[in-house]
């Protein structure tokens, strides 16, 4: 067993990684005021924590897809004492409570701070409820991040403290946690479904001030180049979502519609460009979902049976922008920030108010003159690029 003592001086930091570390270790943690341990790209177990005289400010933190359990009880830890749980990105902190000493939960702070959108809290509850005189608070989640509570299968909220239910009849509070006001997310009690709309595949190059960029490379406060060319906007939220189409119930809702290279014109769009069925495109002035574009040739709908990954940008307002050099809209949040989960699971949406129909930046059109203009135009196109035409419906 490897025992780490963070009791060597006041404000230390011990870290953890491949260099230090035996897979086939569990640790012994010592606390000290205001101590920090840090597990860098490592599967550390915890299995028993002892404490010092006088309270400790103790933080264990999961950086760089590290997998953190804490399954310990814990001798001497005083009340009063704090622990943060602090996730970055691609990495997971589990708090197994079956033999956690209530210590270690009272008080205690989830900080995403560092996580991106790719953070996972795992909470297994004892057979019996703690009797927590503080829920632990979770703080600095954005979209992606995920809290999963083992045998959860319903969410219930009341002021800004939002519990996971399950056991006999679902009527046993598994866990309560404090939230931030005004974070979203849907929960469905059925089948642990929470669903995105209007997003774009992984590798989808974007306009930015800086030249073209992979849609998953971008972040809160970056900007992009929006409709004229000339402004520039920045990044207000960033989302993703992971999709396996053999769990679909109706894939063609969901697959990637591909619109190939110089579908539209020439080089536009400069490679091929996928995205989801209801993210819309800009045509005369208005915005027409992909999925009405379909013609059988230049732009099809993908049948894979991998999964695939969506993301999403939203602006401090909804826009134009490139994506691959064609004009496309960003994210507007019209109540559909969601993602798919298991049972168990919540995944946190963006903090502020959903948008209404009011704030779309043009016209949206889903039938009559505009769309079979702009279909024909795409139809005429294809046969200059040689392709044999055939009219197809819209999925």
């Amino acid at each position: 067993m490897a025992l780490i003592d963070l009791n060597a001086f006041e404000g230390g930091t011990t870290t953890i990684n491949e260099t230090n570390w035996n897979t086939s270790d569990t640790l012994q943690l010592g606390l000290a005021s205001s101590g920090t341990l840090i597990v860098d790209g490592v599967d550390v177990t915890i299995d028993s924590i002892a404490g010092i005289t006088g309270l400790a400010n103790t933080t264990i933190e999961s950086i760089n897809g590290a997998h953190v359990t804490v399954s310990a009880g814990a001798a001497g830890v005083t009340a009063g004492s704090t622990f943060t749980y602090s996730i970055g990105a691609n990495s997971t902190i589990e708090i197994d409570a079956s033999t956690i000493n209530v210590g270690l939960l009272n008080d205690t702070t989830i900080n995403f701070d560092n996580a991106e959108g790719t953070g996972t809290f795992i909470y297994d509850p004892p057979t019996l409820e703690l009797n927590l005189s503080t829920p632990p608070s979770l703080i600095n989640m954005i979209a992606g991040d995920t809290i999963q509570v083992t045998g959860a299968d319903s969410v219930s909220q009341n002021g800004n403290q939002i519990t996971f239910n399950g056991g006999l009849l679902g009527l046993q509070q598994l866990a309560t946690f404090t939230i931030p006001p005004g974070v979203t997310y849907e929960y469905n009690e059925g089948t642990g479904i929470l669903e995105f709309t209007s997003c774009f595949l992984r590798g989808t190059l974007i306009r930015t001030p800086e030249g073209d960029v992979p849609v998953e490379d971008l972040r809160v406060g970056d900007l992009v180049v929006t409709y004229n060319g000339v402004g520039v906007s920045e990044i207000r939220w960033v989302g993703r979502r992971m999709l396996d189409p053999k769990a679909m119930d109706k894939p063609r809702d969901q697959l990637p519609i591909r619109i190939r290279a110089g579908a539209i014109s020439e080089n536009v769009p400069e490679r091929d460009l996928l995205v989801s069925p209801d993210h819309c495109m800009f045509f005369e002035d208005s915005l027409i979902p992909a999925k009405f574009l379909i013609n059988g040739t230049t732009i099809t709908q993908e049948m894979v049976l991998a999964p695939f990954e969506y993301f999403h940008i939203e602006l401090d307002k909804h826009n134009i922008i490139r994506a691959e050099g064609a004009l496309t809209e960003t994210y507007l949040d019209l109540g559909g920030r969601t993602s798919f989960l298991e049972p168990g699971v919540v995944r946190f949406g963006a903090f502020a108010a959903p948008r209404d129909w009011n704030d779309w930046c043009a016209q949206p059109v889903y039938a009559g003159v505009i769309l079979e203009k702009v279909r024909k135009s795409l139809m005429q196109r294809a046969e200059e690029l040689g392709y044999i035409v055939e009219e197809a419906k819209a999925s």
